[in-house]
């Protein structure tokens, strides 16, 4: 008997309340999952992970050797946080040289790949060429004599004054190449450093000549991991830091089998940079040619190993399962080619599978829970009896023309198009497709409660079908817009979807108050947007028109500007994409008046462009004689010929900060980035003695740095180069599961939170010093901010160090003892260092490390 629980009274249910205005849905009275042929709920209580992941400090007390000490400096040295920039445009410009070329990738078959991957190949084959002479170069030039000869200043001189001549190269090519020169040159810096401080310190170590050859071998496999990035073929489950290495320097034990599951990383570009750092750290730290090479072959070779490893745990070969984009288009043939009376049901149990693997938790869960065929057959049918009625081609094509209709001036349908029913199959394809990927917070339990499930499954489906079906098809309550308006898969013509467009287009004025109050990325105001991107005056009201993205499976913000073509947002807009803001609910609230267009997703997400989820929701403003500010200025991170061409792409940016807490230094710095027009804007009143309006200027600018993108970004801002964190960023540490807490002057915490909560403590402290040091440089050193805004690099970058602080080593030691779970002994006298005025550095441009 079918029931539903309401205060702890179960009534009868006869059926399902559907979200459109005319169809309600009976219920099956069989219950496929917890009939007799399923499996009891103590079943599902024993069943547990194959895998396991364990990483515990050896001692709370500070025991790391010096070769360790070395090894995690020289991991937080190689970080570069403009790295993920070069990899994003050198992957989005390496797919344009075969999307032009293809029609339909789907039609391709198994060709496409092979297709894509030699167009790559030509594209990058002048790239490897060009770093592997560069190498080659540097591998000449300190190869000759003992490597503990040549002084710091000595490597500086030569980077900076070794020359190429990139004529040839686009300008994602020259970022790039001057991304790995930059390691290279750390390569180099971090050996001589070794070689002064001698085998006593750091033991046998490979000649430099070996090492820089050794690098010329992550070359090619690190540009097919961008390929694999291009072309939405990279696993989120790179292994984030080395196991061998960190249990040999770092004190860190491993279990044999560490469970991918646990270090999933959803920045899948900085996936890339860590793994390739601690490839590089590992050849500069082998004693032996053959552990360096050993770790070029796990390099070469990682992401089969995650493949291989991805198929055994949902079970299955997924290497030959066809993508999303083609079991969709299968499934809508399927749909178009049912006879009257012909249920839907085979065709939705073929395509959910599909759908299933696109969103892992759900299916791993299905798999090894319930069981395949049971999972899949029940959810079928009750789908089944919930699209049913739009299937017959009598119903289809009066959908269809609906969507045509609201989408006719946005989407640009053509009139003939009203005829077919294409659109219509394609809305119950992708409603289904949404309904899976809503469900995938469902719990094992529910999993097993058919009732439970129907309820999730009916509540996923209600927010699917009202995005997607005409808004006259919906329920009024549920309906998300007071506009006659859906969303519609783009680009046109192709099975293969990247994203999804609003057919409605909002004319709105932004006002002041609205400019400084809707947030974008890192926190900051949209007005630093308008101003910096654009050079409008955010204090007056501007006109702008607003259209709506939703990003599908694999969808970069990059695709999206190539199928668009708008002013200032098309393929042949450079950076077009960074225009694309996040489309919150405040965001749409206060833009739009329609918070429920918005979208709320986890602020990590929010601190950077290159992280886009499924399903997240953008907005671009369209104003009239607006274009996006593209400074003509070299930003390579090496020296041209007079005769070279190649500059930077890069945007005019908004103002930024980083923070870099070295443990083993006992050193703490902080970078701000004043934006150009931050910068200019202070210069012009300083230029004007107008002080206090100089000081005013710069302490609003200092401010919003501090609070609006250091204090709430600590996790993707703060750089933590500590033995016991070789993740480097809080938002790729894993979760700790120790359950012991512990009261303090700094609070209480456990694990992980315990951790964050006394970096966060220290960040606190140090941004009030800095908020004073700062003030206190321009009033005497003015004039060196003035020199470097003059400076034809955007923006000026003022650095803030605080050397050998008092007090590190106290909370390195809690870092390591809350790590390894050991005891920690009494906190009560623990307080944060206090900090002394800072050096300051002022560099032209953005200069972060």
């Amino acid at each position: 008997m079918d029931r539903i629980s309401n205060n702890g009274v179960y009534g009868e249910l006869t059926q399902y309340e559907t979200p459109f205005a005319d169809i309600p849905v009976m219920r099956e009275q069989a219950d496929p999952i917890s009939s007799s042929e399923g499996y009891s709920p103590d079943y599902f209580q024993e069943v547990e992970s194959p895998f396991s992941r364990t990483y515990e400090t050896a001692s709370a007390n500070n025991d790391l050797t010096p070769a360790g000490e070395e090894f995690v400096d020289f991991l937080g040295e190689l970080n570069d946080s403009e790295f993920q920039e070069s990899l994003y445009e050198l992957a989005d410009e390496v797919e344009d040289t075969w999307r032009s070329k293809v029609s339909n990738e789907i039609a391709m078959g198994p060709a496409y790949i092979p297709f894509a991957s030699q167009q790559a190949r030509d594209y990058f084959s002048p790239l490897i060429g060009e770093i592997e002479n560069m190498i080659d170069k540097v591998e000449q030039h300190f190869s000759g004599n003992n490597l503990a000869d040549h002084s710091e200043s000595e490597v500086e001189t030569y980077f900076e004054t070794i020359e190429f001549n990139h004529n040839n190269f686009t300008p994602a090519q020259d970022q790039f190449f001057g991304s790995v020169f930059k390691k290279i040159k750390s390569v180099v810096k971090k050996g001589i450093s070794l070689a002064k401080k001698g085998i006593s310190i750091v033991g046998k170590l490979l000649p430099i000549n070996i090492i820089l050859r050794k690098l010329k071998g992550l070359i090619k496999p690190l540009l097919n991991k961008v390929l694999k990035f291009a072309i939405g073929k990279l696993p989120k489950n790179l292994q984030p830091y080395a196991r061998t290495f960190a249990k040999k320097f770092l004190k860190l034990e491993t279990t044999d089998q560490e469970s991918y599951e646990d270090v999933q990383n959803e920045d899948s570009l900085g996936a890339i940079q860590t793994e390739l750092d601690n490839t590089i750290a590992q050849l500069v730290f082998s004693p032996t040619e053959s552990e360096a090479d050993n770790a070029i072959s796990n390099y070469e070779t990682s992401f089969e190993s995650i493949e291989r490893l991805n198929n055994y745990e949902v079970g299955m070969d997924t290497t030959n399962i066809p993508s999303l984009d083609a079991a969709r288009q299968q499934f809508i043939n399927e749909l178009k080619s049912l006879q009257p009376g012909e249920s839907p049901a085979p065709a939705i149990e073929r395509f959910l599978p599909i759908a299933m693997m696109a969103v892992k938790p759900i299916i791993k869960m299905a798999i090894k829970l319930i069981g395949r065929p049971k999972i899949i057959n029940f959810l079928a049918g009750l789908l089944s009896k919930l699209v049913g009625k739009y299937v017959p081609e009598n119903v289809a094509k009066p959908l269809a023309a609906g969507i045509i209709d609201v989408g006719m001036k946005v989407i640009g349908f053509e009139v003939h198009e009203t005829g077919k029913s294409d659109l219509a199959y394609e809305a119950i394809a992708t409603t289904i497709e949404e309904t899976i990927e809503n469900l995938e917070e469902i719990n094992e339990n529910e999993l097993n409660d058919q009732e439970a499930l129907s309820m999730h499954l009916l509540e996923a489906f209600e927010q699917a079908a009202a995005n997607n079906f005409p808004p006259q098809y919906i329920k009024e309550e549920l309906r998300p817009t007071k506009q006659r308006a859906t969303w519609i898969n783009l680009p046109k013509g192709t099975p293969v979807k990247v994203y999804k467009k609003f057919t409605h287009v909002y004319d709105i004025t932004i006002d002041a108050q609205t400019a400084n109050s809707v947030k974008i990325y890192r926190g900051l105001p949209l007005a630093n947007f308008l101003r910096d991107k654009y050079g409008l005056d955010p204090s007056k009201p501007i006109r702008a028109k607003v259209h709506i993205y939703e990003a599908k499976q694999h969808a970069r913000l990059s695709l999206i500007s190539k199928f668009e073509n708008l002013p200032g947002l098309n393929a042949k807009q450079p950076k077009a994409w960074v225009q694309l803001l996040p489309l919150t609910k405040q965001a749409s609230n206060l833009l739009l008046k329609e918070p429920s267009l918005g979208k709320d997703i986890a602020l990590k997400h929010l601190a950077t462009r290159f992280k886009t989820l499924p399903g997240q929701r953008f907005y671009f403003l369209e104003i009239e004689g607006a274009r996006l500010r593209i400074p003509m200025v070299n930003r390579s991170k090496h020296k041209h010929t007079e005769s070279n061409s190649a500059h930077s792409s890069t945007e005019s940016r908004s103002a930024d900060i980083q923070a870099v807490i070295n443990f083993i230094k006992s050193e703490i710095r902080l970078n701000y980035y004043f934006s150009e027009e931050d910068a200019k804007s202070i210069v012009e009143k300083l230029n004007n003695n107008d002080f206090i309006g100089s000081a005013m200027a710069i302490r609003n600018s200092i401010k919003k740095v501090l609070h609006e993108i250091l204090i709430q970004n600590i996790s993707s801002k703060v750089k933590i180069i500590h033995e016991a964190i070789p993740e480097l960023y809080f938002e790729s540490m894993p979760d700790q599961e120790d359950q012991f807490s512990i009261s303090s002057t700094l609070g209480k915490f456990t694990g992980k939170k315990m951790i964050a909560g006394i970096i966060e403590k220290l960040i606190h402290k140090i941004s009030a010093v800095a908020y004073d040091a700062m003030v206190s440089f321009f009033k005497a050193r003015a004039i060196e901010f003035k020199q470097a805004q003059a400076q034809p690099q955007d923006g000026v970058t003022v650095k803030l160090i605080w050397k050998n602080v008092q007090g590190m080593s106290a909370i390195r030691a809690i870092i390591n003892a809350i790590h390894g779970k050991l005891s920690i002994g009494n906190l009560t006298d623990l307080s944060i260092p206090s900090f002394s005025a800072p050096e300051i550095k002022i560099e032209a441009d953005k200069q972060f490390n």
